[in-house]
C-alpha cells in the first residue's frame, strides 16, 4: 500500500543520513588530524634541496585540501 511504501522510503532515507552523518564525523576526524599535522613545525632529516621541495609541496598540497574544506563547510 502507499502508506507502507511511504514507511519504507522514509526509513530508507533515515538510514541514508544516519550513514552520511558518520561519514561526515569520519571526515571531520580526519581533517582535525591533517591540520594538526600542519601545524606541527617541518623537520628535515637530510637537508637537501630536493627534500626541502618536497617537503613545501607536501606542505602546500595539505593547506589547498584544507582551504577546501573549510570552503566547503562554510556553505
Amino acid at each position: 500500500s502507499l502508506c507502507s511504501h511511504k514507511v519504507r522510503k522514509l526509513k530508507e532515507t533515515l538510514t541514508t543520513v544516519q550513514q552520511l552523518d558518520k561519514n561526515m564525523s569520519s571526515l571531520r576526524s580526519w581533517l582535525s588530524r591533517v591540520e594538526a599535522q600542519l601545524y606541527r613545525p617541518v623537520s628535515y632529516s637530510v637537508c637537501h634541496h630536493q627534500e626541502v621541495q618536497h617537503r613545501l609541496a607536501e606542505n602546500q598540497r595539505w593547506r589547498a585540501i584544507c582551504a577546501l574544506a573549510l570552503d566547503r563547510r562554510l556553505r
